[in-house]
């Protein structure tokens, strides 16, 4: 059975093997802070999926006011599941809780941004009912001039 449940910094190990696996190396020590940082922070969340005492997965989502629509925006911004769990219906829960949570908060659309390489995520999301409205654009900023 499948557990979604708020991320604790307890987990901050875990979460840092998955995001190791997603491509974006972290040390504990530094997913602990991130966690602290995000639960500071009230239009925020961080949920993980527990599977018999096991962290399998996590996502975290923003919200934030815009000032294209009335109503806030809501992001996905991390979905991972361990890659011996996927197909498991694991993210498709985990993705699920986050809308819920948007959705209770006044968001009337999630958006998710998932880099161009990862065709596979690309179909999940379009599995459970994202379209592809536009491209993703980044600049990496350096040091202030």
């Amino acid at each position: 059975m499948t557990v979604i449940r708020d991320a604790l910094e307890e987990d901050a190990a875990t979460l840092a093997q998955l995001l190791g696996q997603l491509g974006y190396p972290a040390r504990a020590d530094e997913m602990g802070a991130r966690l602290v940082a995000l639960r500071q922070y009230p239009q925020a969340l961080a949920f993980v999926a527990e599977q018999q005492g096991d962290v399998v997965g996590l996502v975290t989502c923003h919200m934030f006011p815009s000032i294209h629509a009335s109503a806030p925006v809501a992001w996905l911004t991390t979905l991972i599941v361990d890659r011996h769990h996927c197909g498991l219906g694991i993210g498709r829960r985990l993705c699920r809780a986050a809308e819920v949570w948007a959705r209770e908060r006044g968001a009337q659309r999630v958006s998710v941004s998932s880099g161009a390489q990862r065709d596979d995520a690309h179909a999940f999301y379009g599995r459970i009912g994202y379209a592809q409205t536009g491209m993703r654009l980044t600049k990496v900023l350096g040091e202030p001039e």
